[in-house]
């Protein structure tokens, strides 16, 4: 029962998204990875957008899905798709496996400031960027916080590893951490940062206070997701932290490229985007057109033109 129950999911799921054309065929893929990564239960090479490659193995609950879906998180990555151009600094925190930083950095060619704590997570993501060749990417193997010392994570979760209050178990390890603040002194085009850190995320906008007032810093795009429950702090928190810097959220509308201001969160998306100057961004999303082509009956190619 249960596994009708996740093929019919599945098959909603990939009947709403705007990339599949034939939910069927997608179904077919859904069953054949998973029966291959249990069988062989060793690591593949999945070919991507533009060329771009990543690796695949049993258990990963972030880059597998962009095999599912062609491209996960749908919204946010065509925004940021959209608004990144060359010349920007893109900071990705909380990266897991790399999947907004393949997209930044590999298809637009932007720098990019990439972290991830979880050492067997961080090598993940290490492997994915070499795998690519790209060398517009800083690897930080680090945590952040609101101040410089040692905390403890989870390793156990894959990509819903957090910040631990107290030690519950083994599966855990104690990791540096730094401020926002420090990693983006020395950065002058900083333009847009992405967290995703299970709750974590106040703590570490606290630490970053100086690097919000930076006026190229436009976009945060940052995950609200009730895990701040666990931190014992509400969502509101983080909005309100956001508003003191004129940070606003917005809805994305991917197939018109509009921009709708919300009252709080994006209830409709894990992720919720908070704008500073919204006409300076749609100036920058306006001016980019993105092509999807397929190729070869299921691939799909990304191309941009400004």
């Amino acid at each position: 029962m249960k596994f009708i129950y996740k093929i019919k999911h599945r098959i909603s799921q990939f009947k709403e998204h705007p990339l599949i054309s034939y939910p069927s065929f997608r179904i077919v893929k859904y069953i054949y990875i998973n029966i291959k990564l249990r069988y062989f239960k060793k690591q593949i090479i999945v070919k991507w957008l533009n060329d771009l490659k990543y690796h695949l193995s049993i258990g990963d609950s972030s880059m597998i899905g962009n095999y599912y879906f062609i491209l996960n998180d749908y919204t946010e990555s065509i925004f940021l798709l959209y608004y990144l151009n060359p010349l920007d600094t893109f900071i990705d925190i909380g990266s897991n496996h790399g999947h907004y930083t393949l997209l930044a950095s590999g298809i637009i060619g932007n720098s990019t400031i990439s972290i991830e704590p979880v050492k067997d997570t961080f090598s993940r993501l290490k492997s994915n960027i070499e795998i690519n060749k790209l060398n517009n990417i800083t690897l930080l193997n680090i945590g952040l916080s609101n101040t410089v010392g040692e905390l403890r994570i989870s390793n156990n979760k894959g990509s819903m590893n957090k910040i631990l209050k107290n030690q519950t178990n083994n599966n855990f390890e104690t990791i540096k951490v730094t401020t926002l603040d420090k990693i983006s002194e020395n950065i002058h085009n900083l333009s847009i940062i992405k967290i995703d850190v299970e709750g974590y995320e106040k703590y570490i906008l606290e630490g970053g206070f100086k690097t919000l007032k930076n006026k190229n810093l436009m976009v945060i795009i940052i995950e609200l997701n009730e895990y701040t429950n666990y931190y014992d702090y509400n969502e509101m928190d983080i909005i309100e932290i956001l508003k003191k810097f004129q940070f606003k959220p917005y809805r994305f509308l991917t197939k018109t490229k509009e921009l709708i201001e919300l009252k709080s969160k994006n209830d409709d998306s894990f992720n919720t985007i908070f704008i500073r100057d919204i006409d300076k961004v749609r100036e920058k999303i306006n001016n980019k057109s993105i092509s999807f082509q397929n190729y070869k009956g299921c691939q799909i190619k990304v191309l941009r033109t400004i």
